[in-house]
């Protein structure tokens, strides 16, 4: 749901095609970050219990 309204936004505010792709990437790659960073949160929190 959040994605969806990145992506939403990357489209609306920019026009040319390079920069789409440019934040679309940023956005894929920031989304991932946060993803792995929450797994790892996990996965200490299971080591320590």
């Amino acid at each position: 749901m959040i994605a969806t309204k990145i992506l939403g936004l990357t489209a609306a505010v920019s026009k040319s095609k390079k920069l789409k792709i440019a934040l679309l990437l940023t956005e894929v790659a920031l989304i991932a970050l946060a993803f792995n960073k929450d797994k790892d949160i996990k996965n200490k929190q299971k080591q320590i219990s």
